[in-house]
């Protein structure tokens, strides 16, 4: 018996559409792949952000208390008092400026991932837009 004229070509139709698909398919995980590598990324830098506002605001906290003590400890001498008066004041005002930079940025809900679901989600659409036409 002899093959049906076109068979091989529709074999050959088949083949090079499997391998668009495959290919297509894996540029596509190559690109959400990069994707999430780089929201890690920023979310370490945001995590790393936030470790140093919190070191510094522990910093400054723990300086302007040592300066309260030595200013009450001083107390009674003229001029010195007013030097350790604004040294405790700039130093107990920038751990709390920190500490208030740390609530807001603690606040704000995390971004990690949130961009990769949304083009995940964008091409389960537009899949299922192709399969109902």
């Amino acid at each position: 018996m002899s093959a049906a004229p076109g068979s091989e070509g529709g074999r050959e139709g088949l083949y090079v559409a499997l391998k668009n698909l495959f290919a297509t398919s894996l540029a596509i995980g190559k690109t959400r792949a990069e994707l999430l590598v780089t929201e890690v990324e920023e979310e370490k830098l945001r995590l790393m952000l936030l470790w140093a506002k919190a070191i510094a605001a522990a910093f400054f906290l723990a300086v302007g208390l040592v300066m309260g003590v030595i200013l009450v400890a001083i107390l009674f001498e003229e001029q010195r008092v007013a030097v350790f008066a604004t040294a405790t004041a700039f130093f107990i005002g920038g751990g709390f400026l920190f500490v208030v930079s740390l609530r807001r940025q603690l606040a704000q809900p995390s971004k990690l991932f949130r961009a990769s679901l949304a083009e995940l989600e964008e091409d389960m659409t537009l899949l299922r837009r192709r399969e109902h036409p």
